[in-house]
């Protein structure tokens, strides 16, 4: 028999109310209202669609770097536990090595998801490396006074994600308290996404990043495209290494793992996001994730999860040059994550998002092309070449 815990012993049923906190929370808030839930959304970019699925919406202040500010945090989370006392929090995007903030928020509310316990070890890269060589799952070399004079490396920073921090380290180079170096594998950048629950572990597919050519972080998330071209033998090591993985590391509901793909079908473990992914809603049906992310949180049997069948595809648009939103823009319905109008935008800010779907990879790609040319005339910015598989 399942412990209850101690604030729904009182409640006669469960509330349909639940509160998102994110960087951006547009997904999050749609997957909700998909599984029949009430949004209430703090996030930092405010964008028009999001505003539009939330019940209520607030400001997440967030500092350079969008670095969430622990002050305002608290004081959002404040003012939506008198709007709904009841309401359990779903985090996303911004709190990565924000353990301590998410306990703090866990004294107000239920949070779901990864806990912020478990975070520590995901968060410290020395020891992530050495659990996951103890779970026999492969991943490359790390080093963290200097940079080998030998091999290929990225330098990173702790505790970031998205790829923006990613840089080619200089061979020798010294590392900074916060920062470590990488060894490359070279090979396909993908991703897998997965709800992991008590003793089992859905997988929901797997995408192939996509980089801005010529960006000046040349490892940004620049999208995500569904692939279904693995060899079985590969993801069926990667789904056996994942039930491995997530009660090992205490991963708890929506999450993700980027990993390499090399050129002997030899996979690589590059990262873990504990949290939901920005790829889930191009694999599944949104609201059927939202409601396996709140039953694995709970401890309970994880809900079935109608996958898609057209292939997806997504590209964040990153303005090429400084943009100033037109007020009387009809942004396509091909488009998401819409900033207000009249707003204004520095170059290399994220717009938007821009979707498409087809038959194959490459009508997927050529679609997505075309979408991204038309948004760049809309906004009266200059073409850039579309993002590619390969950073």
């Amino acid at each position: 028999m399942k412990k209850l815990l101690p604030w729904r012993v009182h409640l006669s049923a469960e509330p349909r109310e639940v509160l998102i906190f994110a960087r951006a929370g547009r997904q999050l808030a749609a997957a909700a209202l998909a599984a029949g839930y009430r949004a209430l959304v703090a996030d930092v970019f405010g964008d028009v669609d999001t505003r539009a699925l939330a019940t209520h919406w607030a400001a997440l202040p967030a500092g350079r770097g969008l670095r969430l500010d622990a002050a305002g945090v608290a004081e959002v989370s404040r003012q939506f536990s008198a709007r709904a006392p009841h309401a359990a929090l779903v985090w996303g995007s911004g709190f990565e090595r924000r353990e301590a903030l998410l306990q703090r928020l866990a004294g107000q509310h239920e949070v779901l998801g990864t806990s912020g316990a478990a975070l520590r070890t995901l968060w410290e890269p020395a020891r992530l490396s050495q659990r996951l060589r103890e779970l026999d799952i492969p991943t490359p070399a790390l080093r963290f006074s200097r940079v080998p004079r030998r091999g290929r490396w990225l330098a990173k920073q702790i505790g970031s994600a998205g790829g923006a921090h990613v840089r080619w380290a200089r061979p020798g180079a010294a590392l900074g308290r916060t920062a470590f170096a990488q060894a490359h594998c070279a090979g396909r950048s993908l991703s897998v996404s997965l709800v992991a629950g008590v003793g089992e572990v859905a997988v929901l597919g797997f995408c192939e990043h996509l980089f801005w050519p010529g960006a000046a972080r040349p490892f940004e998330y620049g999208g995500a495209l569904v692939v279904r071209d693995l060899p079985p033998a590969v993801t069926q090591r990667i789904t056996s290494a994942l039930v491995r993985l997530c009660p090992a590391l205490g991963l708890v509901g929506l999450c993700g793992v980027d990993f390499v793909l090399d050129a002997q079908q030899r996979w690589w473990l590059i990262e873990i996001n504990p949290r939901p992914t920005a790829t889930f809603d191009l694999l599944a049906h949104a609201g059927d994730v939202f409601r396996a992310h709140l039953a694995a949180s709970r401890g309970q049997p994880l809900p079935a999860i109608r996958t898609v069948g057209a292939l997806r595809a997504q590209a964040v648009y990153y303005a090429p040059a400084a943009i100033s939103v037109p007020n009387s823009l009809n942004w396509p319905a091909w488009t998401a994550d819409r900033p207000q109008g009249g707003s204004t935008w520095p170059c290399g800010a994220p717009v938007c998002t821009v979707r498409a779907s087809a038959r194959t990879p490459a009508a997927t790609r050529r679609k997505l092309q075309q979408r991204l040319h038309a948004l760049a005339g809309l906004l009266g910015v200059p073409v850039r070449d579309p993002p590619s598989p390969h950073a």
